[in-house]
């Protein structure tokens, strides 16, 4: 099976990196097309990484991510190598290392389904392990999709949707039960011709990826300062701690950066005056305390505990 990896993302560079990082160890030689949206640029973080191709893109005002998926999808769909399975994975959604086996092994086991979904179909899914689902559902943020529904998909990359989305799908699909509704962006689209097909997407019981994007298209404009390299770091951060991740995807403020002062590790910090150290430097030197924070602890100069960050 022939494969590629297309990698759609506009204006945050630090959930690119992290999301490169993560294909590149769960596939370190699969190749990789990255289209930054609206003609953007984005060679800081692709040229860190090898067999990632960046093309460039047109500058437009289309609504939303609509325009850049389905003209990248147009595009693998056209060339010449005939990629027999393409993966959609949006630079918000980290996979984990298993991504990629779960998600041949569940179209092998299903060689009629529209598409292999890698994230959660709600959040309300119960976590667990079992049996895929197979559900007449469809998300974008991470998933694989045989070359034929590819082909069906990208009978619809034209200008007429483009330009005027909800219409155009309620003309193209007069039948479905999403007529008139707000759900017309390209997993809108994308899930109407999976319905008009009568296929299903398979879920994994356990998501194959974490979706972290709290600024975006749609999301919350505040995002993390200073250097990429410490924007990174704030990403990374986040997807170690669940808390956190779950406040910055609910509107919460991003948080200051700092180091810990005993071995120089990033935290997620709001107090800038009292000293800081991580859970792991400050339990180390306390082993008979008790451990009540998942990150790390503000302490005064006499190191003694000052306040804490759970």
């Amino acid at each position: 099976m022939k494969e590629v990896v297309i990698v759609p993302t506009y204006d945050r560079s630090e959930f690119l990196y992290v999301c490169l990082e993560a294909i590149r160890v769960a596939e370190p030689t699969i190749p990789i097309h990255v289209f930054p949206d609206r003609g953007t640029d984005e060679s800081e973080v692709t040229s860190k990484f090898e067999g990632v191709t960046e093309h460039k893109t047109l500058q437009h005002s289309y609504h939303g991510n609509s325009f850049n998926m389905l003209e990248a999808l147009k595009w693998a769909y056209q060339q010449n190598e005939r990629w027999d399975r393409i993966w959609i994975i949006e630079d918000d959604a980290i996979i984990d290392s298993t991504a990629f086996s779960w998600g041949r092994e569940a179209l092998l086991r299903y060689p009629d389904s529209f598409a292999a979904c890698l994230w959660m179909y709600s959040p309300d899914a119960l976590i667990s392990d079992g049996p895929d689902l197979r559900i007449p559902w469809y998300l974008s943020v991470g998933t694989v999709l045989p070359r034929s529904s590819v082909f069906s998909i990208v009978q619809h990359a034209r200008i007429e949707y483009y330009s005027a989305m909800k219409s155009y799908l309620d003309q193209a699909y007069p039948g479905s039960n999403r007529r008139g509704s707000q759900h017309y962006e390209q997993d809108g689209l994308i899930l109407r011709v999976m319905e008009s097909e009568s296929k299903r997407a398979v879920w994994p019981r356990r998501p194959r990826a974490t979706h972290c994007g709290w600024a975006g298209y749609h999301m919350g404009k505040e995002r993390a300062q200073g250097s990429l390299q410490e924007r990174v770091a704030v990403v990374k951060l986040a997807l170690k701690n669940p808390s956190l991740l779950t406040r910055l995807m609910a509107g919460g403020r991003v948080p200051q950066f700092r180091h810990c002062e005993g071995c120089d590790k990033p935290l997620a910090a709001e107090d800038k005056e009292s000293g800081i150290v991580c859970v792991d430097c400050f339990h180390r030197d306390r082993p008979g305390l008790e451990i009540t924070s998942s990150s790390h602890y503000y302490v005064n100069q006499g190191k003694t505990i000052d306040n804490l960050m759970l």
